[in-house]
């Protein structure tokens, strides 16, 4: 046994008996008697018995110092031992209450070994400057996250805008919408930014430790990136790509050849399935092909999208929400060149059938190329996190139950997105119907919910791991106030933005569409959709705050049956207004925000109900 001074002088500890912050007592780490500091693993320990703090009982303080340090609590009530406190990169603490043992050759309490260790950052256990450390983290990460939202939501508008001025509301742009049905849904689905695999790995991670989060997300990539190379390459340059990966999970690599394979080969049926309008009218024709067309160039879109979703959701729970929100940005950045090198390379003759057939091409190509770059970042970042690839045995990946929980909270969630994005597609269904109409609802959603999803990425981002957190040591009074200031803070930046939306809508779309291709009409037709789009913004960014907050408690069943009630009120309102009423796309963008709204109100007395009564006011 050696003193904490060896290695790390001038730590001392604080604790509290009775909890009272205004009475805490501080002493020297190396003071307790029976400390021991093990340095015979990568991550030092120091292995501190809690019975020598004069028998603290209760939820005690333990407030590591000098405050650059951090802090941290235990429980001696939750757990024989637990992991307090970890500073990065190689610095650990572990307390034990008086029925744990000290022995180091215990295996449980090895340091090379793994055990269940729950980190609690919970802020209602930290004294109030420590608080005010974890708060300023939280403005410095909100604030980068913001930064980055911002960049990748402007190259998105950039990019509509530049695909409204090169092909404005005709046969390309109606095209790519929906022929981009499948892909997109995969990955808003899977792959994207607070998605149901982002949220429930970012959820997951922050309730273990080091090591079962490892395995964790090592066992899920493994899965999801056989199933990805298997449909994409050639089984001769596997080898080259995944050299320590077992050839036990055959299974899944059939999986990804037949979903490449069922893709490709169905691609004129599912285009049909989304689109039926595009057989009706002869105009339609080029229309037709070229979503055809571009749905097959897309397939990487889809197969990629499992493995981008769950990096968001480690580089999250990491505490990184930068590069996700960043990410995104790439595949912006490949459509605009796309575009670019189409305007480049076009033909004298402007309204060639070829030319406009190759103009959807590119474009598709440059989807694709965007999201395998997204993919490729997320096997840089994996590198870094030390996240290594190896080999893993079939039977193990059947009986990891942390696997199991990870796929119960995701299947549900998924489930519950799959149905909102459901949504899009009867509005997609209907809008096949209605000339231009596909590409003016996808410029106005665009314009709508672009101050959404900056607002998503700085406060939901940076909420999930407190809100599992929390949920976890069960500090509902806390998780309450975090959803309140949440709300509050989305409420006064969001509805200022509506309210210039609702009154400014056509001098907005002709400033930012109405170039080039994109003519008087094609702005007359994005305006009222704008307007109606923006009639439940408000709503939008509180579905999601509760969403997560359902997420956190391990309920997914909610949220589920709330979407399916959502999407076939959604589908019944999208018929009423297009066929009974005759409102055109203004209907389906009607539709929409009245389905959110409805539901949202839905999910809050859900929640007021799942909570305890007391913490609620």
């Amino acid at each position: 046994m050696i003193g904490e001074d060896s290695f790390l002088p001038g730590l001392t500890c604080s604790y509290s008996q009775s909890g009272n912050r205004k009475k805490m007592k501080s002493l020297k780490l190396d003071a307790f008697a029976g400390i021991r500091y093990s340095s015979d693993s990568s991550t030092r320990r120091i292995w501190l018995p809690v019975h020598k703090t004069r028998s603290l009982q209760g939820n005690p303080f333990l407030s590591l110092s000098p405050l650059s340090v951090g802090s941290a609590n235990y429980s001696p009530t939750a757990f024989p031992y637990r992991m307090v406190y970890r500073s990065k990169p190689s610095f650990e603490i572990v307390c034990f209450n008086q029925l744990s043992s000290m022995s180091s050759d215990d295996d449980d309490l090895h340091p090379q070994k793994d055990y269940d260790s729950i980190a609690s950052d919970n802020p209602c256990s930290m004294p109030t400057s420590c608080h005010q450390v974890a708060a300023a983290r939280f403005l410095q990460n909100a604030a980068w996250v913001g930064v980055a939202t911002i960049v990748s939501k402007i190259l998105g508008l950039l990019r509509e805008v530049i695909l409204a001025a090169v092909f404005g509301v005709g046969p390309v742009a109606t095209a790519f919408k929906h022929a981009s049905v499948l892909p997109i849904f995969s990955v808003s689905l899977i792959g994207g930014v607070n998605g149901p695999l982002h949220i429930a790995m970012s959820t997951t991670l922050s309730k273990l430790s080091k090591e079962s989060g490892k395995r964790l997300v090592q066992t899920t990539y493994f899965v999801m990136l056989m199933v990805c190379f298997e449909s994409l390459l050639p089984k001769s340059t596997h080898f080259l790509l995944l050299p320590h990966f077992t050839s036990r999970l055959s299974v899944f690599v059939q999986i990804g050849c037949i979903l490449g394979a069922l893709i490709f080969i169905s691609a004129e049926l599912i285009v049909y399935a989304t689109a039926p309008g595009l057989w009706v009218a002869a105009e339609c024709q080029i229309t037709r092909e070229i979503a055809i067309r571009q749905l097959k160039l897309m397939i990487p879109c889809i197969v990629f999208a499992g493995p981008i979703g769950l990096g968001y959701g480690c580089l999250s729970a990491e505490g990184d929400n930068f590069i996700p929100c960043m990410s995104p940005a790439l595949s912006s950045i490949s459509i605009i060149l796309s575009c670019i090198m189409y305007v480049c390379m076009k033909r004298s003759n402007a309204y060639c059938l070829d030319d406009v057939v190759f103009g959807g091409v590119v474009v598709a190509c440059g989807a694709s190329v965007g999201a395998f770059l997204q993919w490729l970042i997320q096997v840089i970042m994996y590198e870094k996190m030390g996240y290594d690839f190896v080999a893993i045995s079939f039977s193990n990946v059947l009986k990891d139950e942390v696997l199991h929980e990870f796929f119960m909270l995701m299947l549900p969630a998924i489930l519950s997105s799959s149905l909102a994005q459901i949504a899009s597609f009867t509005d997609l269904y209907f809008a096949s119907f209605i000339p231009g109409a596909a590409a003016g609802l996808s410029y106005a959603h665009l314009l709508a919910m672009a101050p959404l999803g900056i607002l998503s990425s700085i406060v939901i981002l940076p909420l999930l791991p407190t809100f599992s957190r929390l949920a976890k040591c069960l500090s509902w009074s806390y998780l309450m106030d975090d959803l309140k200031r949440a709300v509050l803070i989305c409420m006064i930046i969001v509805l200022p933005i509506a309210s210039i939306m609702i009154a400014l809508a056509e001098p907005v779309t002709s400033v930012l569409f109405q170039r080039f291709k994109s003519d008087s009409s094609a702005s007359a037709m994005v305006a009222p959709l704008l307007l109606c789009y923006s009639i439940g913004l408000p709503f939008c960014i509180i579905r999601e705050l509760l969403v997560a907050v359902f997420y956190a408690l391990g309920d997914g069943e909610q949220p589920f049956l709330i979407s399916v009630s959502a999407i076939i009120l959604n589908g019944f309102l999208d018929w009423l207004f297009v066929s009974r009423f005759h409102l055109g796309a203004q209907g389906l963008a009607l539709s929409t925000s009245f389905v959110t709204t409805l539901s949202t109100l839905v999910l809050l007395q859900c929640l007021l109900k799942k909570l305890p009564a007391r913490y609620i006011s």
